[in-house]
C-alpha cells in the first residue's frame, strides 16, 4: 500500500522469518528499482535495515516471478486468494519454511497448470496443503467421532457423510453418536468425499484416473467447485476470516453459493 509521498509499505513472506512488514523507499516513483520488485508474486532476496517499528528495504534482487498470473484475471484472483490465506496463516519472526515452499509451489501450479476445468481443484488442494503445514488440515478418511475409515458409496444415491468444522472432519452418519448435537454439519455426497480424499496427494490427480467406473460419467466441473467451497468454508471457520479474492473469483465464474 502507499506510504508517505512516494514510498510503499509491503508485506514480505520469508521462509526464515515469516511475515515481515517493511518500507520500500521511493518504490512508487516511475524509475525506482524497487517499483517492480515490490509488486505481487515476486520472489526477491532482500537486504533490510531494522527499524523501531518497521524494517526498511535497502536492496532487492529478484530471484523469480510469476508473470503468467497477471495475464489471466481468473488466475490473478486465485493467486491473490492464496496470498490472503498466507496472511492468515503466517506469523511474524518465526520460520515457516514448509508453508513457504507450498505457497510458492501452488503459485507455480496456478500459473502453469490451472485451467478452466481444474482451477477450483488446484485451490482446494492448495488450501488443504497449506492448512496441513500449520496443523489445521481436516480429516477426510476417518470418522472424527469413531475413527473408523469411511469410503464413499457410489452405489447408493442417498448415501451421505457429515462434515463438521468443529470436529475437524467427516462424521459417519450411520453410527450412533452420544456427544449431543453437532452444529454446522454439512452433508457430502460420495463424489464430494472422493475428491476431498485425494487432496492429500502431492499433485492434483485426474478424477477419471481414480473414480470407479460408475462415477466417472457423472463427474462435472461443478464438483471441483463444491470441493473448494467446502475447504474454503472450513478454512474461514478455523482462521476466523473470509477471503475477498475468492468472492471475486466466484463472480467471474458466476458461482453462487
Amino acid at each position: 500500500m502507499a506510504f508517505g509521498e512516494s514510498d510503499r509499505l509491503v508485506t514480505i513472506f520469508s521462509p526464515e522469518y515469516g511475515l515481515i512488514r517493511a518500507i520500500a523507499p521511493g518504490a512508487r516513483k516511475p524509475k525506482s528499482s524497487l517499483r517492480g520488485r515490490t509488486e505481487l508474486f515476486v520472489v526477491n532476496q532482500f537486504l533490510l535495515f531494522t527499524g523501531k517499528s518497521l524494517d526498511r528495504i535497502n536492496q532487492a534482487e529478484t530471484q523469480y516471478s510469476y508473470p503468467g498470473l497477471g495475464q489471466n484475471v481468473c488466475n490473478l484472483a486465485a493467486g491473490q486468494y492464496l496470498i490472503e490465506l498466507i496472511l492468515a496463516l503466517g506469523t511474524e519472526a518465526s520460520a515457516q519454511a514448509s508453508l513457504y515452499q507450498l505457497f510458492t509451489e501452488h503459485l507455480r501450479r496456478l500459473e502453469t497448470e490451472a485451467t478452466a476445468e481444474n482451477i477450483y481443484g488446484h485451490l482446494a488442494q492448495a488450501l488443504f496443503h497449506c492448512l496441513g503445514a500449520e496443523g489445521f488440515a481436516p480429516q477426510f478418511h476417518h470418522c472424527a467421532i469413531t475413527a473408523q475409515t469411511i469410503s464413499p458409496n457410489f452405489y447408493d444415491r442417498q448415501w451421505r457423510v457429515g462434515f463438521s468444522p468443529e470436529l475437524g472432519g467427516i462424521v459417519d452418519l450411520s453410527s450412533p453418536r452420544d456427544i449431543g448435537p453437532i452444529p454446522q454439519m454439512r452433508r457430502l455426497t460420495a463424489m464430494e468425499l472422493s475428491l476431498l480424499q485425494q487432496l492429500n496427494q502431492p499433485a492434483l490427480p485426474d478424477p477419471q484416473q481414480y473414480l470407479p467406473a460408475i462415477a466417472r460419467k457423472n463427474f462435472r466441473l461443478w464438483d471441483w467447485v463444491k470441493a473448494e467451497n467446502l475447504m474454503r468454508y472450513y478454512a474461514q471457520r478455523q482462521l476466523g476470516k473470509s477471503f475477498r479474492a475468492a468472492v471475486l473469483l466466484d463472480s467471474m465464474w458466476e458461482v453462487d453459493f
